[in-house]
């Protein structure tokens, strides 16, 4: 009798401990992700900052960068900028790959996603241009971080890019001024068109944008005399619907090199300011 009911309560003690195990399953799963992500977050510190007398293996992503990761002038490359990387923009391309909601930052193991791909084959992935000066960072491409520091890395960007995307937006008064920050802190501007508007590689100069459109550009595109007349009639609305959406607008859709820049990633008091600033280029 005794064994019976010892068996019994062994039985019902297994069964708790199973149901109890079952019912904190998710939260202690989720308390070891969060867990390693801390850990994960702190190495990608590490290799971002410069090399210390106890850390000489860093990638120094904070010399173009900035220290905070803000952005920054690249050094030698005649005021070209590095992206702030706490960027909305970031968010937007990462929840568009998501398939429109992006909330989890990226696990070892997962399947490459923006933000890694940028990291391992370098700026190419974002503009296209082999001579970018941001390099491919990972072994297999040539460069000297391993899939575990490139992981770490990617940790720490995504993490300043979620909490960029709970950020309000900020007005941006439609000044010359403004506009120029804009311009600056955007890496598809500065990053393309040069700190100067000089333009870089087969990226057009805009230094005299303010008085006519640009018209030589890297490849032809379909609509170049309705860009023409538009432009004519309207710059300032011209170059909103340019830097919207260049594609849609002037190349039936076709890719111009051009990047999108929806309202999600460009306010539109900010496209305001940098049409302003940009109408403001007259040579």
């Amino acid at each position: 009798m005794r064994i019976k009911t010892l068996s019994v309560v062994l039985i019902g003690a297994m069964a708790l401990f199973t149901a109890f195990y079952w019912l904190t399953d998710a939260s202690r799963r989720e308390a070891t992700y969060n867990a390693q992500l801390k850990e994960l977050v702190a190495y990608g510190q590490e290799l971002f900052g410069p090399p210390t007398a106890t850390n000489l293996n860093t990638a120094n992503c904070a010399k173009c960068h900035g220290a905070d990761g803000m952005g920054g002038e690249v050094p030698n490359l005649g005021g070209r900028r590095a992206p702030n990387l706490h960027s909305k923009s970031i968010y937007e391309k990462l929840k568009a790959q998501a398939g429109g909601a992006w909330t989890e930052i990226r696990k070892p193991g997962d399947p490459p996603d923006y933000v890694n791909l940028v990291i391992r084959y370098g700026g190419v992935v974002v503009s296209g241009d082999v001579h970018s000066p941001m390099p491919a960072w990972s072994i297999e491409a040539g460069g000297s971080l391993t899939i575990n520091q490139i992981d770490a890395l990617t940790a720490l960007v995504e993490t300043w890019v979620l909490e960029a995307s709970k950020q309000p937006d900020v007005q941006v008064p439609n000044t010359v001024e403004a506009g120029q920050t804009v311009f600056t802190s955007t890496s598809d501007c500065a990053g393309c068109h040069g700190a100067d508007l000089a333009g870089v590689g087969q990226f057009p100069n805009l230094q005299n944008i303010g008085n006519a459109p640009v018209t030589e550009l890297p490849f032809p595109i379909s609509q170049l005399d309705k860009l023409k007349a538009d432009y004519a009639k309207d710059p300032g609305a011209f170059l909103e619907a340019w830097i919207r959406d260049s594609s849609a607008n002037y190349n039936d859709g076709a890719p111009t090199q051009m990047p999108p820049h929806p309202q999600a990633s460009l306010s539109d008091s900010a496209l305001q300011a940098l049409i302003t600033f940009l109408l403001a280029q007259k040579q």
